[in-house]
């Protein structure tokens, strides 16, 4: 929903001109850098479309406060699950409005999900989960031919039903895989509730077997949800403007008033603009894009920054390519192992994946690049995760150990002939590209005739390199969609998972317990197999974890009910919050 501006916000801050004035009692006013992408759910997969979407829409389930691991009823007041764990019945909240003015039922449920499975493309979650659990296959409407092949409308209207009874409001949820994390799943912004009448009322899928097929592989941000909403969120949308973007408390909300009426999220590029908002008052909360940057407002009047040993649930990682397309391959030199550049196999020969993992410092790149706010990570999954094993041992710093293993590697060819590759990183990430030059600077002190090249480039081609299989190793990072250790393990282990398509990583052993948590439905057994994983990750280096750092966050200090957690895009529902 789009209207104009009001008075208060008028009188409240300049956008275009990026001039403030204090924030008032009934104000929340956040600055970020980076702007949302898009309002439509299905299509959001950037953090800051996530920090509108999960105050203006709602899921299923909602977090409860900090904890990431402990949910609260949303739209839904409860559930049930059949044996097989193929059948969820939720029983759902009566009397919600839409902003709207609508009242929310079991079929906006059932259109929400089915939109986001005809709408799935490869660079949103909903591709992945709503194929693996929903559809039983990866195909995602980028592909429309492929997509089509092997999905009917059976399927999709399969997804979830309606069914009439007396036991109030109920969506029955039908999955073709079983899942133990679909509770967590469905927090996730990519499955809010959307208001299917208002949406069918303004041009968008009419949730019909006769024009399904026209919405596979659509560009949704010329559609009518891209920039307009009408959620179950305690707030509702005013203003998406080129600068801000502006809420307002829903009245009708069926969690009651929140304490703020007003909210201005602010998106502003320049981190010393944002630090003197919060130094002036005119910002309540700022997001800085470094560690370092906290310097300058320790000790600041009426400023508070927070330090509770809190960790993000992302992961940067150095990615090994299993199988590298050599073809017209810049990055791999020759594309033989003559001393000039490497086959595409390189990185299957496990010897060179636990070589340059001992190249890799992991305490020292805590000490010196985050100043000690930092943990190094046995496995490629944030520690705060069911079945994170700290007790693994992790490869660090050790140049002798990393000779061992290039000289075994390829039968003694490789020791005898050497190498030379490019390692890529996007351009602007200082943690990424510095953990990459960290290895190459190593690499050459233990032969001349290793030699790894960094190089960076724009995120866009970036992606599309690393899509391309084109990248022998890279480094890239990964935050959860949802609270639960398969979104970084099948994510990065897994053969079917979403960088496999960029890495082919093929690890039978870990493969094998990967296939076996997916099913398990007790947490303290699936615990156990995940912390296998992690010791398989040790002698199987199918990547490096590179070491996590602390997380902090800055806040005015008369702003209350402010908690941490790292699931959602700005830490806290808005909903939660005051002010004194």
């Amino acid at each position: 929903m789009k209207k104009s501006y009001t008075a208060f916000l008028a009188s409240l801050l300049l956008v275009a001109g990026i001039a403030f004035a204090q924030s008032p009692a009934n104000t929340y006013v956040f600055q970020t850098f980076g702007e949302p992408v898009t309002m439509d759910p299905a299509r959001a997969y950037d953090t800051g479309s996530g920090g509108i979407i999960e105050n203006v829409y709602e899921t299923l389930f909602l977090y409860d406060g900090e904890a990431i691991d402990q949910f609260v009823p949303g739209l839904a007041t409860g559930y049930s699950v059949s044996d097989d764990g193929l059948t969820w019945t939720f029983h759902l909240r009566e009397g919600v409005k839409f902003h709207s003015g609508n009242t929310m039922s079991c079929k906006d449920v059932a259109w929400s999900f089915k939109y986001g499975a005809v709408t799935a493309n490869a660079e949103g979650a909903t591709a992945y989960l709503m194929g693996h659990y929903w559809l039983g296959t990866q195909v995602d409407g980028s592909d429309k031919d492929a997509y089509l092949a092997e999905v009917t409308w059976e399927m999709i209207d399969n997804i979830v039903e309606c069914p009439e009874g007396p036991d109030g409001l109920v969506a029955v949820v039908n999955l073709v895989n079983p899942t133990p994390a679909l509770v967590p799943i469905l927090t996730y912004t990519a499955f809010s509730i959307l208001d299917s009448e208002w949406a069918i009322e303004n041009g968008q899928w009419d949730g019909t077997e006769a024009t399904w097929q026209d919405w596979i592989g659509r560009d949704l941000t010329a559609e009518f949800l891209h920039n307009n909403v009408s959620g179950t969120g305690a707030y509702r949308l005013v203003e998406w403007g080129t600068d801000s973007v502006v809420a307002e408390a829903f009245p009708e909300y069926w969690g009651g008033a929140p304490a703020i009426q007003n909210v201005v999220y602010q998106y502003v590029d320049e981190q010393s603009t944002r630090i003197l908002a919060i130094q002036q008052g005119d910002a309540d909360r700022i997001l800085l894009n470094e560690r370092a940057a906290l310097n300058q407002l320790r000790g600041a009047p009426g400023v508070t920054i927070l330090e509770e040993g809190w960790y993000p649930a992302s992961v940067t990682a150095v990615f090994f390519n299993f199988d590298i397309d050599t073809s017209n391959n810049e990055d791999v030199g020759s594309g033989q192992l003559d001393g000039n550049g490497i086959p595409s196999d390189f990185f299957a020969d496990v010897n060179v994946r636990r070589a340059f993992a001992h190249l890799f410092d992991q305490e020292g790149f805590v000490d010196q690049i985050y100043e000690g706010a930092g943990q190094v990570l046995t496995m490629g999954m944030p520690p705060a995760f069911l079945g994170y094993n700290p007790d693994a041992p992790v490869r660090t710093l050790d140049l002798e150990a990393a000779e061992e293993y290039f000289r075994a590697a390829f039968d003694g060819e490789l020791w005898e002939k050497g190498f030379q590759f490019t390692a890529l990183y996007n351009s602007g990430n200082t943690i990424r590209q510095t953990a990459l030059e960290i290895m190459a600077d190593n690499l050459e002190f233990i032969n001349p005739n290793f030699r790894m090249t960094v190089r960076g480039l724009p995120w866009a081609d970036y992606l599309a390199r690393t899509a391309e299989k084109k990248a022998p190793m890279f480094a890239l990072g990964w935050a959860a969609d949802y609270a639960d250790p398969s979104n970084f393990i099948n994510t990065f282990y897994d053969n079917d998972g979403y960088y496999s398509a960029r890495t082919s990583v093929n690890v039978p052993e870990i493969q094998a317990l990967i296939d076996q948590a997916d099913t398990v439905l007790d947490p303290g057994e699936r615990a156990f197999l995940y912390r296998d994983i992690g010791t398989l990750h040790y002698d199987q280096v199918p990547l490096l974890a590179v070491p996590v750092q602390e997380d902090f966050m800055v806040v005015r200090d008369n702003l209350e009910g402010v908690y941490y957690n790292t699931m959602l895009s700005t830490e806290f529902y808005w909903k939660d919050i005051a002010k004194r």
